[in-house]
């Protein structure tokens, strides 16, 4: 079965666009402009030839043949001669090689689309875990932008205490040096932002050009729910889902098939054919003339013998001719052992590979349900912990207000609710991304589990 993917009209833009991104925009113009994804789609149109070219080795090859001849001989008469025939041949026994050559044929067509799916599936989850890390600075930049802004505020107030005579210039310092500190820190994560920025144009193939701004909001803007999930339930739908369970099938077909080709070396090919034709010294040629030939070829290890017999028949029978030619090839054969070599291993490999991969893929669902269950529970610890500081802070805000706690101390509540902030980021994107490779692991479609919600996938 053919898979092709639709390209329709690229999605890339125009240089110079102002583009506004969610998830699923993302990941439909990186599979649309990707190189690699394109190339192939392309093969797979290749390989649709070759089993067509695989399925024509079974009809007759039919050929038409113009012979002229012109003998230009001293003090006698010049002669012409011309034939035209029609010339059929039809392979009657191989030992089954075309069978085993268009089997190979269409189990690398197989091959081929299992590729192509799982290159569209590899590059959506880069085209996520690049758009999360983006959201992440996103989020961190804006929460920066409100530290900074209250840091400046409690600067003021400490600068005209200090007038009064309320506070002491070393106090003033240290809040300077907090405002600082994350102003620095906003710096570092505005060029790792602008960064991300440039190489998610480069993954989806955009022009340097083009403006890109993210519609999701990682704090506000995604709902995060969680599963029960059975192991076993998971491991048996990754199964049944699982595209690596049907290629390494197909691979361990196609490879064995090869093999059995290059085993079958010595397995004599057999062919007859036919002519009819017309010759004679003027166009057109009036004398009529037929035959029927009889072909054998064969492999003696390293050798090759072939032998050829035609029956002639002209002048409606009068003039009728038995020719035989046997030719034998010397040394002209000696690459049979390399490939038998050469495809028995290939052939054996991916019986191990398709024995293995049930150990493999239960063992990678494991291990994708089990980071997704921590970071479910990193998760909740984190959000509840930025709540936490946040109270905190408004505490602190509050006693700094009643004079019940100095400048000094709001600013390391501070530092320390950014931190908090920033851990609770960390482990929603790493709950995003354990969560796509959970559905990349069973085999499912990204969003399957329907365990993130957004107004906008």
């Amino acid at each position: 079965m053919l898979f092709l993917y639709s390209f329709g009209k690229p999605l890339n833009g125009t240089a110079g666009e102002n583009l506004i991104l969610d998830l699923r925009k993302s990941e439909d113009i990186a599979v649309e402009n990707s190189p690699d994804v394109r190339l192939l789609g392309s093969q797979q149109m290749i390989k649709s030839l070759i089993v067509k070219e695989s399925w024509r080795t079974y009809f007759p090859t039919a050929s038409v043949s113009w012979f002229r001849n012109t003998n230009v001989v001293e003090n006698e008469s010049d002669s012409r001669s011309q034939r035209i025939a029609l010339n059929v041949d039809q392979v009657i026994f191989d030992g089954g090689r075309r069978s085993l050559a268009l089997q190979a044929a269409l189990n690398d067509l197989n091959l081929s689309k299992f590729d192509f799916l799982i290159s569209i599936n590899n590059l959506k989850l880069k085209v996520r875990n690049a758009y999360y890390a983006l959201l992440s600075n996103k989020a961190q930049l804006e929460i920066q932008a409100r530290s900074i802004q209250r840091q400046k505020d409690q600067l003021r107030f400490s600068q005209r205490e200090l007038k009064l005579g309320e506070t002491t210039e070393v106090q003033l310092l240290q809040i300077e040096n907090r405002l600082n500190e994350i102003i620095l820190q906003n710096k570092r994560t505005e060029t790792a932002y602008q960064s991300g920025i440039e190489e998610f144009k480069i993954l989806l193939r955009l022009p340097s050009s083009t403006k890109l701004a993210l519609s999701a909001d990682i704090l506000h803007g995604i709902k995060f729910a969680y599963k029960e999930l059975s192991l076993e339930n998971l491991v048996g739908l990754a199964f049944q889902s699982r595209i690596e369970f049907a290629r390494t099938r197909a691979a361990e077909i196609q490879t064995t098939s090869e093999y059995e080709i290059a085993k079958s070396f010595y397995i004599p090919t057999v062919s007859v054919g036919g002519f009819y034709a017309s010759s004679g010294d003027r166009y057109d040629p009036k004398q009529r003339e037929y035959g029927f030939n009889f072909k054998f070829s064969m492999a003696l290890g390293p050798n090759s013998i072939q032998d050829t017999s035609n029956f002639i028949s002209r002048n409606e029978d009068a003039n009728r001719s038995l020719t035989s030619t046997t030719t034998v090839g010397i040394m002209d054969n000696m690459q049979y052992k390399r490939k038998i070599a050469q495809t028995g291993i290939a052939a054996e490999q991916a019986q191990i590979t398709r024995r293995q991969l049930d150990d493999i893929i239960r063992i990678e669902v494991s291990k994708a349900l089990q980071n997704y269950k921590l970071t479910w529970e990193s998760l909740k610890l984190a959000d509840e912990n930025a709540k936490v500081f946040e109270k905190r802070l408004l505490i602190k805000e509050k006693q700094v207000s009643l004079g019940d706690a100095r400048r000094t101390d709001l600013a390391e509540t501070e530092i320390f609710y950014l931190e908090a902030i920033n851990t609770m980021i960390s482990s929603r994107v790493q709950y995003l991304t354990a969560v796509s490779q959970l559905e990349m692991a069973i085999g499912a479609s990204l969003d399957s589990l329907e365990l993130i919600k957004t107004g906008k996938n």
